[in-house]
């Protein structure tokens, strides 16, 4: 399977975006300006994302980033956009963008439920778990469950494999726009934990589970997927496998997990493919982290985080990272969440407080 690369021209104008200026506000209720940067631009519609700008759930609207009086994070859109889903916790809330009210969905007992996704109806949410009990060496699965806390079904049964951090189950559920099919991350092996990573469907009801992208050719570990919005693609980051250095230590082991080993080290771009896993084509190229892409809501866009800061010593820091939009087709790629830096010449101090650092976006009409 070959790997188009979209050109990147710096030389293509970006139809409907303009040059904004913003500045700082403290507000919790309403939009907040956060802080003076010329790089960023008006992008159309409304953007959700977590954030540790002092608080954590927000919004980015017009240009303007509005900080929402709630904790928790991983934001999600209705499907008529009017409330956002959000979970701390055990717990998973629905905020009402017009009323601000809030409503707690579900109590998950024990599951900690770490990223989710709502259905297009709004009935049922589907999440990763380790299941009832806790453990870093359980891998994780995907779960569907009703609103209401009832109906819960296990669709994903990933077993055995290496033990701790490196226990990589099923993770990062996306449930597609036309309600059919669930998208996740999982092992690249079927069945078992691995610490190598792909890409997979599944019905709601947990069946035809479908491997659609694994390290094929030059990807490597494909993650964090989610879908265009007629469901006909996906969009997700991966690894290439002739990066000679960059953000992400990349290791190799058996399957079973011994004779794990680091490989290199590798920038992560974004990619684009159609829902089988056909057609992946390379969006973004420069050699940054690139990762959480989404698409706009008419499809013709991507929003994703980047990793873009570096250590005093010139190595590429993965803490610290802000939103970007880039057109599907690798052009206009621009910033959209200003970055927070303390010093000169864009190079950070080793403390987490000096820049920003964005992740989970959502994007509605």
């Amino acid at each position: 399977m070959d790997i188009l690369i979209k050109n990147n021209c710096s030389f293509i104008t970006f139809i409907g975006v303009i040059m904004l200026s913003l500045t700082i506000c403290s507000c919790s209720k309403g939009p907040g300006v956060m802080e003076t940067d010329s790089k960023i631009r008006v992008v159309s519609g409304i953007i959700t994302f977590s954030s540790d700008r002092v608080g954590s759930l927000f919004l980015l609207k017009d240009g303007k980033i509005e900080k929402l009086a709630l904790e928790g994070g991983n934001g999600r859109f209705s499907l008529d956009g009017s409330k956002i889903y959000y979970g701390k916790g055990f717990e998973l809330f629905s905020y009402d963008l017009l009323t601000a009210e809030r409503d707690a969905l579900t109590q998950l007992d024990e599951f900690v439920p770490g990223q989710f996704d709502i259905s297009p109806d709004d009935k049922q949410i589907v999440f990763e778990s380790p299941g009832p009990k806790f453990d870093y060496d359980i891998p994780r699965n995907i779960y569907v469950v009703n609103v209401d806390g009832t109906g819960y079904k296990q669709l994903t049964f990933f077993t055995g494999g290496p033990k701790g951090w490196n226990a990589r189950g099923a993770e990062r559920p996306r449930w597609s726009p036309d309600g059919t099919k669930i998208v996740f991350v999982g092992p690249a092996i079927i069945g078992k934990s691995s610490m190598d990573t792909a890409i997979y469907i599944v019905k709601p009801n947990g069946e035809d589970l479908t491997k659609i992208i694994s390290n094929a050719n030059e990807i490597y570990k494909p993650n964090s997927p989610s879908w265009s919005p007629d469901s006909k693609k996906i969009v997700f980051s991966a690894l290439l496998k002739n990066d000679k250095q960059g953000y992400e230590s990349v290791w190799t082991a058996n399957d079973d997990g011994t004779n794990a080993q680091t490989r290199i080290w590798s920038y992560r771009y974004i990619f684009t493919a159609n829902a089988d896993g056909s057609d992946i084509i390379q969006v973004t190229t420069k050699q940054y982290n690139d990762a959480d892409p989404v698409f706009s809501p008419d499809g013709s866009q991507i929003c994703f985080v980047s990793h873009r800061h570096y250590t005093r010593d010139k190595i590429p820091n993965p803490i610290g990272a802000e939103l970007y939009v880039i057109n599907a087709d690798g052009t206009g790629e621009i910033q959209i969440t200003p970055t927070t830096i303390l010093g000169k010449d864009n190079v950070i101090s080793p403390h987490l407080s000096e820049y920003a650092n964005d992740s989970s976006p959502d994007w509605h009409e």
